[in-house]
């Protein structure tokens, strides 16, 4: 279940706000509150995952029992905080990337592999980042399991994210009262998710989805494969910073402040500061707990450019068992790594637009690999796309998602004083006015859904 869909925005998002409204309202203890949420997460889990919600279960009490021995135990911890990672890891691993890993080594080998439970990657490196701040001190472990579990199971980030740390949301699980102005903000930027996963990704996903067809079958042109790309490029953002932005409005509405995941990606202009805007929480989990422990880059530029192709090696293998991830993650790191270099103080003194204009090439040549199925579609989509053809684009029209692709791109490069960016932390920053458009919108989106099943969300493979 997305929180795009009609069993959500009808069945659960009412359910969890009159039994939240009635336990803040009645109950002055948090932990009914806290039982609440634990309750309809699972519920929604259940709805689509059935079996897998005891591996979420399960995983969720083991890292807990795990939090309390780690915090007490002496000098042994390191051992009890890696082999704990490593269970987690290992549940992972088999899961998403045994029957991979068999067939690369062994070819020809064929292995049973089991439906990967929903949202595996994105609470595996919540258990992994809860363990290591316990271990390292940066935190206390949680007070109870009642606490722990609904940190862990939380509806908001359970199934596809933002990537939440324990300690950001630990306050809020002991004490967090009525809010008028936070609840008021959950609402808006929940609505603002909707429609921008509902009316623009949804949308120009018909473009991206035929051009890729039309390249696995040898009948793309290059005009098309370049606007087929650009549909993904649009596409994968408003789907992912909607999602992200339905799970901060949804957190906020029940009393938790998450932090931002996106702040306008496509307006960088170096690479580096692309990863400082799109999916901020996975970036920081790699900068936190992998590239800094590997020592960042304090240890000379051989060591800091090996850490950073080591990151976006892992990176791009956290999205997906297959080469093609790899290769988009070492893509990234590869120029990230030229930035560091002379090619870096050079895009430094080019004017802004041009700045722009060399991260879009770079990142939705990236893209090619993200989408395609395999190394060899993804060349093949790129010859076509570098292989000069003046046949008229077909794509095109597609009338809906031509102007969604349009209007998606106008979105992206709009000025920001003339986007409203109030957040969970400044929720009084918010206008109630600003609700007015959404809610029509917001009705186009709820039709939208009634009249086509379409709904897919990209990030559900991860």
């Amino acid at each position: 279940m997305v929180f795009s869909s009609i069993s959500f925005i009808f069945i659960i998002l009412p359910l969890f706000l009159s039994f939240d409204f009635l336990a803040k309202k009645y109950c002055a203890n948090i932990a009914w509150r806290n039982t609440v949420m634990l309750a309809v997460s699972l519920l929604f889990y259940l709805w689509g995952e059935a079996a897998n919600i005891f591996i979420l279960f399960g995983l969720g009490v083991f890292n807990y029992l795990a939090g309390r021995i780690i915090a007490t135990v002496g000098k042994n911890k390191i051992w009890l905080c890696g082999i704990s990672i490593s269970i987690d890891l290992a549940v992972l691993i088999s899961f998403k990337y045994a029957s991979w890993l068999v067939t690369l080594l062994i070819p020809g080998i064929s292995f049973k592999t089991y439906v990967m439970p929903l949202g595996i990657s994105f609470f595996t490196f919540h258990a992994v980042s809860y363990l290591f701040d316990v271990y390292r001190g940066k935190m206390l472990p949680a007070k109870s399991p009642l606490d722990f579990l609904t940190y862990f199971c939380m509806l908001s980030h359970l199934v596809a994210g933002p990537i939440v740390r324990y300690a950001q949301v630990a306050g809020n699980l002991n004490s967090r009262g009525p809010s008028k102005d936070l609840f008021s903000f959950g609402m808006y930027r929940f609505l603002v998710g909707l429609n921008k996963k509902v009316i623009i990704a949804n949308s120009v996903s018909v473009i991206a989805d035929n051009a890729f067809s039309l390249s696995a079958m040898g009948g793309l042109h290059s005009s098309d494969a370049w606007l087929g790309i650009l549909a993904y490029t649009i596409q994968i953002y408003f789907d992912f910073s909607g999602y992200s932005d339905m799970a901060i409005g949804l957190a906020a509405m029940a009393g938790f402040q998450f932090e931002e995941n996106f702040q306008r990606p496509y307006s960088s202009a170096t690479i580096k500061d692309f990863w400082r805007r799109w999916h901020i929480s996975l970036s920081s989990w790699f900068r936190d707990y992998m590239y800094i422990p590997l020592g960042g880059n304090k240890r000379g530029n051989a060591a800091t450019y090996r850490n950073l192709l080591l990151v976006f090696f892992f990176c791009g293998l956290w999205h997906g068992a297959d080469l093609s991830f790899i290769i988009w993650g070492l893509w990234h790191g590869g120029f990230l790594i030229l930035e560091r270099l002379k090619f870096g103080r050079w895009i430094s003194r080019l004017p802004l637009p041009l700045g722009r204009i060399y991260v879009m090439l770079v990142v939705v040549i990236g893209w090619v690999f993200f989408r395609a199925k395999n190394m060899e579609a993804a060349f093949a989509y790129l010859t076509t796309m570098f292989t000069p053809n003046f046949t008229e684009p077909i794509l095109i029209y597609y009338s809906q998602a031509f102007f969604a692709l349009i209007a998606g791109i106008c979105i992206c490069l709009l000025p920001d004083q003339y986007l409203p960016a109030p957040t969970s932390k400044t929720p009084e920053a918010f206008s109630l006015k600003s609700y007015i458009p959404q809610v029509l919108i917001a009705a186009v989106s709820v039709a939208f859904l009634f009249a086509s099943s379409r709904n897919p969300f990209i990030y559900f493979n991860f």
